[in-house]
């Protein structure tokens, strides 16, 4: 088995690329990277060019804000299977989140460039992706509007839409 189909299989197992078609996983599979980040590595930094997609495999990744005066605030804590980054789909590329791995973390990496070339030329792929990107994004505007709804306590994520949006463990409060 070659590493381009290794990887097919390692990506067809990922929540986010569920029922993608095989030619379609081949493709990505030919531009992912895997990585593996100790503790409090930052993968990226708000303000900083967006220019990759993370699937995380193991571990938790925080995502932060910074809020002026207060300095960086925990918005949200994803662990395996959550798809992160989506500020690389549209211009002007710019992250508007920091992540930090909490413990030790695996992840797929993609280029950005690449995936959208590879989303351009593909009309399935990219529908599929784009469909999944943003079942993602409504799902943390959801976390983010319930959690502003509460003035102190948690807000608890069990049910909140879409198959691959990851597990989460909590998501802090904003004090």
């Amino acid at each position: 088995m070659t590493s381009t189909e290794s990887l097919a299989r390692t990506l067809a197992d990922q929540p986010f690329l569920s029922a993608i078609p095989t030619a379609s996983l081949r493709r990505l599979a030919a531009h992912v990277q895997t990585q593996d980040y100790p503790p409090d590595h930052v993968l990226f930094r708000e303000g900083g060019t967006a220019d990759r997609f993370f699937l995380l495999r193991q571990g938790l990744v925080r995502l932060d804000i910074e809020v002026p005066g207060r300095g960086p605030v925990s918005i949200e804590t994803l662990a395996a299977d959550a798809a992160l980054g989506c500020s690389w789909l549209f211009a002007p590329f710019e992250w508007k989140l920091s992540a930090i791995t909490v413990k030790r973390t695996k992840v797929l990496v993609f280029d950005a460039a690449v995936l959208r070339t590879l989303m351009a030329a593909d009309p399935v792929l990219g529908y599929e992706l784009m469909r999944r990107f943003a079942s993602v994004m409504y799902d943390r505007l959801q976390v983010t509007r319930l959690r502003l709804s509460q003035e102190t306590a948690d807000v608890p994520t069990a049910g909140v839409a879409g198959p691959w949006a990851g597990r989460r463990t909590t998501v802090p409060a904003w004090n």
